[in-house]
């Protein structure tokens, strides 16, 4: 699935990834440590926790049970892999599945029919366009593969931008989610048009899992999508004598891919990232990445990184997008119309911008300081 953002690498503080295992997005490093300490680690797992790694989306996967029924768990985990491997073939703007058979049709100039499982995807899609005033916008997709990052990780870093001409030809020729038109499951645009939703589809997966954990009773979880979408369900329990925790995450530093801070995730919060790194390239002095503007078609500028937390996972990655698209100038305009209380957003000089419970938030997981980076004005 093609992803919203340039980012990371998921791993456990201080547990080394698996080799040739690359994120689709930077942003969020997990800390399962209890306590955080970057580079430090983690104690190993319970012999009764259940973990569960594959690949989906193109990223590594991986689902942590703990204190869980070894049975529940490992067929909860079967359900979420098979569930994630479907939506990750038939959401893909760019194979051979639903939405990609969809995307040929509207390209056409013809109608799609949709499935009662992708129809409401869409619909939330375009609501969101709406919310954020077109800043989060699935119709980029021709764009996204014009700029070459239709390959999920395989970017070219020696890549160039498209001419001008071809870009501003795309732009102005290809329809936007604004204009999709919908009558019962059947989709038509007045203009061709593509449809990517990797923008929010891991979010949308995340809550998917969410429901198939409570309907095998799991009640402990937490569910990590290139490490930079998470999903945490209730808590992490601890042994005898001991409270139980809520899951740590570790911020990288968009500048330096160092921990920069910790923060702790209230239960059953979403997170997502979405930033300007690992999914680029660099042409001259300007680094090309693949969250785009709908505006220009031209990657968004102004921000590095953001990250937003929230109980909907999908709203999380939607707005993620959106807000990376903002950048500084717009952030404190979207946090309030899309009505956000966690959001963070990293600038291209180093500046941290973020809404006053996200402050309260990271003060309170960081000894009662507010994190800064040590490069302002200056990008490593």
């Amino acid at each position: 699935m093609s992803s919203k953002a340039g980012c990371s690498r998921a791993a456990e503080a201080g547990r080394p990834r698996r080799a040739g295992a690359r994120a689709r997005r930077s942003g969020l490093l997990l800390a399962l440590c209890g306590l955080f300490a970057a580079g430090a680690r983690c104690a190993e797992p319970a012999s009764t926790d259940t973990i569960r790694e594959f690949t989906a989306f193109a990223t590594p996967v991986r689902i942590e049970m703990p204190a869980a029924d070894a049975v529940q768990a490992a067929s909860a985990a079967e359900r979420i892999e098979s569930y994630f491997q479907a939506i990750g073939r038939d959401w893909y703007a760019f194979g051979e599945g639903e939405l990609a058979r969809v995307n040929a049709a509207l390209a056409r100039g013809e109608p799609a029919v949709v499935s009662a499982t992708l129809l409401p995807l869409i619909q939330r899609a375009m609501a969101f366009q709406q919310r954020s005033e077109g800043l989060f916008d699935p119709g980029v997709c021709a764009l996204v593969k014009l700029w070459g990052f239709d390959r999920g990780e395989h970017v070219d870093p020696s890549g160039t931008p498209p001419a001008a001409e071809t870009l501003n030809w795309l732009h102005d020729s290809q329809g936007s989610m604004a204009g999709l038109q919908i009558t019962g499951n059947t989709l038509r645009s007045p203009r061709p048009l593509c449809i990517d939703l990797g923008g929010m589809a891991t979010g949308t997966a995340l809550e998917g899992a969410r429901q198939l954990l409570a309907q095998h009773g799991i009640r402990h979880a937490l569910i990590d999508i290139g490490g930079s979408s998470l999903l945490g369900i209730g808590m992490r329990p601890a042994g005898p004598g001991h409270a139980a925790r809520r899951w740590r995450i570790g911020l990288l530093d968009p500048g330096t891919r160092r921990v920069y801070a910790a923060l702790e995730l209230a239960p059953g919060e979403g997170v997502s990232t979405s930033g300007d790194y690992e999914r680029a390239f660099v042409a001259g002095e300007r680094r090309y990445h693949h969250v785009l503007d709908p505006r220009s078609g031209e990657p968004s500028a102004g921000a590095a990184s953001v990250t937003v937390i929230a109980e909907d996972a999908e709203l999380a990655d939607m707005a993620s997008t959106a807000l990376m698209v903002g950048g500084p100038e717009r952030f404190t305009q979207l946090v309030k119309r899309l009505d956000l209380d966690y959001a963070l957003l990293v600038s291209t000089t180093g500046a941290l911008h973020m809404t006053p419970a996200m402050r309260e938030r990271l003060m309170q997981s960081n000894g009662g300081r507010v994190p800064t980076l040590d490069w302002q004005g200056h990008r490593p």
